[in-house]
């Protein structure tokens, strides 16, 4: 499998227009999604306190429905600074002002400390990733020993699949083509092969009905 190349050419196409755009989908879309996706990471990871980076967060979309139903705080981190005026509609909107802050970051030069977080996050970003050994190397060394991360791309049940799909038919008469996140079982071993050269022994990935997700813990010292 080939790597996913979106380069300094590509972020530079990611102007304010198409921020919008993706805020658009987010926020018209795919709203039902992120409760059950982070109730699916509570679930999983059985964390709930401390501190959790959304890596790709967007209008911080996650970040809003992850922190509303934990004692999180959190950083949400996009590269582009495009999206931040909408992640600060959201996080105003939902009163988390003082829970949820904004950085502008690369998932392979994240800007934090070694051992910051409890948990990281990621909905539908890591297509992106040009370097993706890189990139989970980054999410291993800002979890803190016994950190977890969630990474990866779906709706959360074959039901919100469906619903999303009609959704985005009516919503691509009028703009542009449904972004492409998905991924198919014979990646699995690429991904495997991944989480080994991101240095991490423990990891689980799930392909099922809730989408294509990496779950891995940093271990303790």
């Amino acid at each position: 499998m080939t790597e996913t190349t979106w380069n300094s050419k590509g972020y530079k196409k990611f102007d304010s227009e198409r921020a919008k755009e993706y805020a658009c989908i987010a926020n018209e879309v795919f709203a039902p999604v992120y409760p059950v996706i982070a109730g699916l990471i509570v679930e999983r990871c059985a964390v709930k306190q401390g501190m959790c980076v959304d890596v790709g967060s967007g209008a911080a979309n996650l970040a809003v429905a992850l922190t509303k139903i934990t004692d999180f705080t959190t950083l949400a981190m996009d590269f582009s600074s495009h999206i931040f005026p909408l992640a600060i509609e959201n996080i105003d909107s939902a009163e988390l002002t003082d829970r949820i802050k904004l950085i502008a970051g690369d998932v392979h030069r994240i800007p934090l400390r070694d051992n910051t977080a409890e948990l990281v996050v990621s909905r539908g970003s890591m297509r992106f990733w040009k370097n993706k050994p890189a990139a989970f190397r980054e999410i291993k060394r800002i979890l803190k020993p016994g950190g977890k991360g969630f990474v990866g791309g779906g709706v959360g049940s074959a039901e919100l699949d469906k619903e999303i799909g009609q959704k985005m038919s009516l919503f691509n008469k009028r703009t542009s083509k449904r972004p492409k996140y998905k991924y198919q079982m014979n990646d699995i071993p690429y991904f495997i092969e991944v989480m080994k050269k991101a240095g991490f022994d423990r990891f689980e990935i799930i392909n099922n009905d809730s989408g294509f997700w990496i779950y891995m813990e940093k271990e303790e010292q």
